[in-house]
C-alpha cells in the first residue's frame, strides 16, 4: 500500500511544533520582577469643629495629653509632674511667639527619669490656627542659630538632624539643641500644629547623646501625633 505524502508546508510545520513542544519545556524562562507595594498612607481623620468656648479648648488640651506606659520606657509607667500654668511654646532667639500670647489654655506633662526626660505641651486657641504658631517658628528658625537661654545662662545652638528624625511639613517641625553650659547635652523638640491646636514634645536622652535624642523623638512623633488627632 502506498502511503499518501504530506505536502511539503504541513511537514515542515509538524516538524517545528514538535521541536518546539519538547524544548519549550527545558528552555528557561525569564524572570519576572515587581516592584514590592507601596505602603498606604492613613490620612489624618477629619477636624472636628472649631472650639467655641475656653472651657471647650481646656477639654481637648486636656484629652491631647499623653499617657506614656512601661512598653515605651521602664521610667515613663507614671508621670512624674504636670499642670496647666501658663507657660509658653518654644520660641528659641525671641521671648514669645506673636500669636502665642493669645492661647486660651495649656497643659504639660512631664516624665523625669533617671535615662530618659520627656515634656509634653499642648497649647489651645479660640482664634489663632496652629499653623500659624508653625509658621512663626519656622521664621524663627531660619535666622536662630544660636542664643543665651534665659534663667540658666547656658547657650544653646540650634542643630537640624538629617534626615529629620520625623519628616517635617507646614505643620510638623523638629529640631534639637545643643546646650552648652556646665556640660554639655543635646535636647530635641516636636511641634505639631493641628487645628486650634499646638502640641510640643521636648525629649532627652541618657548623657544628652544628640543620637539617643532623635531617636526617643522618632518613638514618641506617632503617639503624639495620634493623641493630638483624637483631641482635634
Amino acid at each position: 500500500m502506498l502511503r499518501r505524502r504530506l505536502p511539503l508546508t504541513l511537514l515542515s510545520l509538524l516538524i517545528v511544533t514538535t521541536v518546539a513542544a519538547c524544548g519549550g519545556e527545558s528552555a528557561p524562562q525569564a524572570a519576572h520582577w515587581s516592584a514590592p507595594p507601596t505602603p498606604t498612607v492613613t490620612p489624618p481623620p477629619p477636624l472636628k469643629p472649631a472650639p467655641t468656648t475656653a472651657a471647650q479648648v481646656r477639654s481637648r488640651v486636656k484629652t491631647a495629653m499623653l499617657d506614656l506606659d512601661s512598653e515605651f520606657h521602664p521610667e515613663t509607667t507614671e508621670f512624674t509632674e504636670e499642670n496647666s500654668d501658663a507657660w509658653k511654646l518654644i520660641s528659641l532667639c525671641r521671648d514669645a511667639l506673636p500669636s502665642d500670647r493669645r492661647r486660651t489654655a495649656y497643659r504639660e506633662r512631664i516624665w523625669d527619669g533617671e535615662t530618659i526626660w520627656v515634656r509634653q505641651y499642648v497649647v489651645g486657641y479660640l482664634k489663632v490656627p496652629g499653623r500659624k504658631l508653625a509658621d512663626e517658628l519656622q521664621g524663627v528658625l531660619k535666622t536662630c542659630k544660636q542664643y543665651k537661654v534665659p534663667g540658666d545662662g547656658r547657650t544653646s545652638e540650634i542643630v537640624r538632624p538629617s534626615p529629620p528624625p520625623v519628616a517635617n511639613g507646614p505643620d510638623v517641625i523638629t529640631f534639637c539643641e545643643k546646650l552648652i553650659g556646665r556640660s554639655t547635652r543635646h535636647q530635641c523638640t516636636l511641634l505639631v500644629a493641628r487645628g486650634n491646636f499646638v502640641l510640643q514634645v521636648d525629649v532627652a536622652g541618657k548623657d544628652g547623646d544628640l543620637t539617643v535624642g532623635t531617636e526617643l523623638l522618632a518613638r514618641i512623633a506617632p503617639l503624639a501625633t495620634a493623641a493630638l488627632e483624637q483631641a482635634t
